[in-house]
C-alpha cells in the first residue's frame, strides 16, 4: 500500500536529514471537532457504569475519564492522494515543500515507524478515515468492556466530517509515550527549566528524552506519565513538538514541490545519507547520483503535475 505525506519546506529539510514525523495531539489539529465525543455519547457512558475499568494496562473511572484516555493518543496522518493540489498548497508551503511516498505493509502498518510495540498490541490502531455528516457513535453502549471502549475510541479516532474527504486520509493512532524525540521550538530558559525535571538535556532543538525507553502505558512510572502528560496536553505553553522516528526502509520515493529550493533539498538528502545507516543511501550514492527523487513540474496544458528524475 502506497501512502503519502505532504511536508512544509522547513519540515522537509528536517525529515530528509533525519526521518521523523510529528505525533499530533487531537487539540493541535486544524479540525476543531477532532476526536471530540458528542454530549450524547458522553451521557451514554455516564449512564452505563460508575465502575473503574482497565484499558491498555491503566485504570480509568469510566464515568468521567473517557476524554483523558482519548487524550493519551497521538496521531500521524498520511494520505492516499498523491496529486492533491490543495494539500500541496496547505501542507507543503505552497509547493515549496516535498511529498514523501511510503510503502506500507498492510499486514503490519506500524512497521513504518521505528518503535517497540511490546506493551499492548491493541493500543496501536490504524485505518482509513471515514467521512460522515453525523458525529455520534451509532451503537448503543450497554457495557464498558475493553471491546466496547475500543470500538468507541476507533469511531472518534477515524471519523471526520465529509468536507475533509479530499484528504483521503489514512491515520495511525497510538499512545504518545511511543514518541522517540521531543524538540523545543522556543529559545526560552523558562521552557528549559520547566522541562529539566523531565529529563531535558542539550540545547535548543536537541533531543530531550526517548519516552519509549522511559515508560509505556502498560508499565509506566505514574509520576513520569502524569508530568509528561501535562507537557503533551499543554504543548503550546511548553513550546515543544513530539516526534516519532520513521523506518527509512519504508520510504520509497521523494517528490520535490514545483516551488521548492532544489539546492537546499539536495543538501538535506546528502546530509541525511551521511548520517544514515542501512539503505537510506538509495536516495543518494557516493557517485553523486540521486535516485528515487523527483522534481514536480507543471503540465503545460492540463491541471496535472509531471515528475522528472532529479539529477
Amino acid at each position: 500500500m502506497k501512502l503519502y505525506k505532504y511536508l512544509s519546506a522547513d519540515a522537509a529539510t528536517a525529515f530528509l536529514t533525519e526521518p521523523t514525523l510529528r505525533l499530533s495531539q487531537n487539540n493541535s489539529q486544524n479540525d476543531p471537532f477532532e476526536v471530540l465525543p458528542t454530549g450524547i455519547d458522553i451521557n451514554k457512558i455516564k449512564d452505563v457504569s460508575q465502575e473503574t475499568i482497565k484499558i491498555c494496562g491503566r485504570e480509568f473511572n469510566s464515568h468521567r475519564d473517557i476524554n483523558p484516555y482519548l487524550d493519551l493518543y497521538g496521531y500521524v496522518s498520511l494520505s492516499k492522494n498523491k496529486e492533491s493540489m490543495p494539500m500541496w498548497g496547505n501542507y507543503a508551503t505552497n509547493s515549496k515543500g516535498i511529498l514523501v511516498e511510503f510503502e506500507v505493509d498492510e499486514e503490519d502498518p506500524f512497521s513504518i515507524f521505528d518503535i517497540d510495540k511490546t506493551n499492548d498490541i491493541e493500543a496501536y490502531l490504524s485505518d482509513n478515515v471515514i467521512y460522515n455528516r453525523e458525529r455520534s457513535y451509532s451503537k448503543n453502549i450497554t457495557t464498558l468492556s475493553d471491546e466496547e471502549v475500543n470500538n468507541f475510541s476507533k469511531h472518534y479516532f477515524f471519523s471526520k466530517h465529509e468536507s475533509w474527504k479530499h484528504k483521503e486520509e489514512y491515520r495511525f493512532a497510538l499512545p504518545f509515550t511511543n514518541c522517540n524525540k521531543v524538540i523545543t521550538l522556543g529559545n526560552s530558559d523558562e521552557t528549559k527549566n520547566k522541562l529539566s525535571s523531565l529529563g531535558y538535556k542539550g540545547d535548543l532543538r536537541e533531543k530531550i528524552n526517548d519516552l519509549s525507553n522511559v515508560f509505556f502505558l502498560a508499565g509506566f512510572c505514574e509520576n513520569d506519565l502524569s508530568r509528561w502528560n501535562s507537557v503533551w496536553r499543554n504543548y503550546e505553553a511548553y513550546q515543544v513538538m513530539f516526534l516519532i522516528k520513521v523506518n527509512p526502509s519504508k520510504i520509497s520515493k521523494i517528490y520535490l514541490g514545483v516551488n521548492s529550493d532544489v539546492k537546499k533539498m539536495k543538501e538535506a538528502i546528502i546530509e541525511g545519507t551521511k548520517l544514515a545507516s542501512g539503505n537510506r543511501g538509495r536516495f543518494y550514492n557516493s557517485y553523486e547520483n540521486f535516485r528515487n527523487v523527483y522534481k514536480c513540474k507543471l503540465d503545460s496544458n492540463l491541471f496535472e503535475l509531471k515528475y522528472e528524475k532529479l539529477t
